[in-house]
């Protein structure tokens, strides 16, 4: 419940921003229109409530919580100027899938523990942005990195379960439809890498002056 309420405000937050016009270098970074980034949060919205997409071994996916998000992201990394920007962004993507996916096998799980809370909401967010920022402080690696990277980490369980025999455990990519990890991890990460890089350029020429 806490999950859901949280990255339902989120979302609305987004979009109200979006709505708004306050993203509109975010959006142009991305290389999205306003328009194109309402349809695409209102799109995501409608086909989370769809139902899963059953696809082998008890691994099944969310259209709203994976499938467009990753569409977004294959798009973004197409449209990408650079050579050298697509492959960051997909070493963006790996290394959150890494950074996360060791997390949820070191750190502690109890119910009454810091982790258990920011595991797997906030956690993958902030990794996404730090890493993001850390190899091209770009809004849209920090978006990819969000977003493939959860889902990478979601396959890596799948693939586990896989080698163990345990098929029985099911893995939904996108999990919770638009309440996921995934979608919070890509909008997090380039609402905390804009914030990052704005208060950077605003020292910048605060030192020039």
């Amino acid at each position: 419940m806490f999950t859901t309420n949280l990255g339902s405000l989120v979302l609305i937050a987004v979009t109200v921003l979006v709505y708004l016009g306050f993203l509109h270098r975010v959006l142009d970074r991305m290389r999205l229109s306003k328009l194109q980034a309402l349809i695409i949060l209102l799109l995501m919205l409608a086909a989370g409530f769809l139902p899963n997409i059953p696809v082998y071994a008890g691994l099944s996916v969310n259209i709203g919580g994976a499938l467009i998000p990753a569409a977004v992201s294959v798009y973004l990394i197409a449209t990408a100027d650079r050579a050298a920007e697509k492959r960051r962004a997909l070493i963006t993507a790996a290394a959150v899938a890494g950074v996360v996916y060791l997390s949820e096998k070191l750190l502690p799980v109890e119910p009454t523990s810091v982790f258990y809370l920011a595991d797997p909401l906030f956690f993958p967010a902030i990794a996404a942005a730090a890493i993001a920022y850390l190899l091209g402080r770009s809004r849209r690696s920090a978006f990819i990195g969000g977003v493939l990277g959860v889902i990478l980490t979601d396959i890596f369980a799948w693939a586990e379960n896989l080698w163990l025999y345990r098929l029985h455990v099911p893995v939904v990519i996108g999990s919770t439809g638009v309440y996921g990890a995934a979608v919070i991890a890509g909008t997090g990460a380039v609402l905390l890498a804009e914030l990052v890089g704005e208060l950077r350029e605003r020292l910048q020429r605060g030192a020039r002056t």
